[in-house]
Parts: C-alpha cells; sequence; structure tokens
C-alpha cells in the first residue's frame, strides 16, 4: 500500500510540476464571466448557463476593453518535426463576432499582450542583461521604457483599474507599478509549503491577481492552494483554501461582493468557484 501511495504522489506531483495553469477570468459590465480551460473560452452568463464562447483555443491571459470585446491569444505546437510554436490574438466582440487582431506568426507574441490599461496602452517585460525591464506601446505603436526597474523574473502581470497601478509577480514577490513607472514591494511573504503542491516550480507558484474596489489585493497561490488577500496595510489572509488535487491559479471580485475563483486540478482541468457576499457557493465545471 506504501508503494502504491508513493507513486500516486509521484505521478501527482510529475503532473504538477508540467502543468501550467491559465489565470484568464473576467467579468464584463452585463456581469457575464469567460475563462479559459486552455481548451475553449467557456461563458457563464448572470443566469448562470454554462456555454463555451470561443472553441478551440489555448490561451492563458483574457482582456475586456471598454466596449466588452474579449481578447485571447491561441498559441500552439506543431510537433516534433519541426519543433516550431505558433500564436495569434483574436477578439470576440460584444455582438459576437469573432476574428483574429494580430495575424498568425512563428514563435511566440511579445508586446502585443492582453496586459492592457484603460487607455489600451500595452505591457511586458524585456530582458536587460540578466533582469527585465517593463516595457509598454500605445494604441499608435510608440514604445518606451515604463519602468527601468531591474525585475528578476516577471511571470504574471495584472492592471488594476481601481487604482491604475500595475501589479506583477517578480519571482515569488508581489510588486506595484504606478504611472509614472515607480516600483513599489507589496509583499514577500506570499510563499508557504504545501504537501502535494510542493513540486510546483516558483515560477508557477503565484498565479493570477486580481483587486477589489476596497484596495486589496488577491493572488492565487497555486503552490500553497490557497488564495491570499493582502490589504492596503500589507497584512496578509488567506480567504480560500482549494479541496485536494485542486488549486486556484485566478480569480476576480465583482461588484456585488461575490468572489469568483478558477481552480486547476493536477489531471489538467479546470473549474470556476462562485462564493458570494453570504458565503453560499456554486462551482462550474465542464
Amino acid at each position: 500500500m506504501k508503494t502504491v501511495l508513493g507513486l500516486l504522489f509521484f505521478v501527482l506531483g510529475f503532473h504538477i510540476m508540467v502543468a501550467h495553469p491559465g489565470i484568464g477570468i473576467v467579468m464584463n459590465t452585463e456581469g457575464t464571466v469567460y475563462y479559459t480551460d486552455l481548451s475553449h473560452v467557456w461563458k457563464i452568463s448572470p443566469d448562470g448557463t454554462h456555454t463555451v464562447a470561443v472553441k478551440d483555443v489555448h490561451t492563458h491571459e483574457l482582456y475586456l476593453d471598454e466596449n466588452d470585446d474579449l481578447y485571447g491569444e491561441h498559441v500552439w505546437y506543431e510537433g516534433e518535426a519541426t519543433d516550431k510554436w505558433g500564436s495569434y490574438v483574436w477578439c470576440l466582440s460584444s455582438s459576437g463576432i469573432l476574428k483574429q487582431t494580430v495575424p498568425p506568426i512563428e514563435g511566440f507574441l511579445s508586446n502585443n499582450t492582453l496586459v492592457r490599461d484603460a487607455k489600451s496602452n500595452m505591457y511586458w517585460p524585456d530582458k536587460y542583461g540578466n533582469q527585465e525591464v517593463l516595457k509598454k506601446e500605445t494604441p499608435q505603436g510608440e514604445i518606451s521604457l515604463h519602468s527601468d526597474h531591474k525585475f528578476k523574473d516577471i511571470r504574471w502581470m495584472y492592471y488594476s483599474e481601481s487604482d491604475a497601478h500595475i501589479y506583477l509577480i517578480d519571482h515569488l514577490n508581489l510588486k506595484k507599478v504606478d504611472s509614472n513607472g515607480q516600483v513599489t514591494l507589496v509583499s514577500d511573504n506570499l510563499y508557504e509549503r504545501n504537501t502535494i503542491f510542493e513540486n510546483v516550480r516558483d515560477q508557477h507558484y503565484l498565479m493570477g491577481m486580481w483587486t477589489d474596489t476596497r484596495q486589496n489585493i488577491y493572488v492565487a497561490a497555486y503552490g500553497a492552494q490557497k488564495v491570499k488577500k493582502i490589504h492596503p496595510n500589507r497584512s496578509v489572509e488567506t480567504v480560500f483554501e482549494s479541496g485536494r488535487f485542486w488549486s486556484p491559479c485566478g480569480g476576480l471580485a465583482a461588484l456585488d461582493g461575490s468572489l469568483w475563483i478558477m481552480e486547476f486540478s493536477v489531471r489538467n482541468k479546470t473549474r470556476v468557484r462562485k462564493i458570494t457576499a453570504d458565503g453560499s457557493e456554486v462551482v462550474f465545471q465542464k
């Protein structure tokens, strides 16, 4: 029995190490939620109807603009014969029309990211020796250095409309970048060991981020199976913990006080949990 259990945890640990969950979950102005499971983008309507919104797209992130137009990417691998990757950016308009906004290219997109502010400026990390800096591109195509802060390893970024700041994971630290490019360390106290997910590598340990209207910041600590809430005074609180073999990878805070948490499993499955302000829960999974 011990041998069988040991093999089981080895296999689970291997899946956790190689799995790369998506973080894309967004809500439009009508209360419709979209999220990615790395195979499709799903739609949860305000009445709870759960359907596919965009089929057969491998996207880790999503972006909604001021018109409720939804953006994502599609990344694919051609196989060992060519050993090439490809990608493009798509848009699903609020009227339901799907089109490519950036045509397919070989390799990965760099400056055409899904991290955009209220003025549609795009942000991305750029190599600077052994470190990284933060670049910015305007809708008119003007590229500039947004921050010359020397980041160690930018993993994920999030633009918060509530305070107009960019939040990002720099290795295992949560940092804030203001509109002038000034960087502040928000928290370096988000790491903790977890028995089942202890093999998650550092670059996947902290995943999606989001904020609420009270200036609280939430981080999906995928490696700890928890959602951590960082208060304005920088104290850290665990507000959600996934069940066995699942872990949070993204989320959002709705205006009605509900918390939406996207979870990823060791079997590469995705589900979304809605927790209302009164504590009731609904789970959406296909």
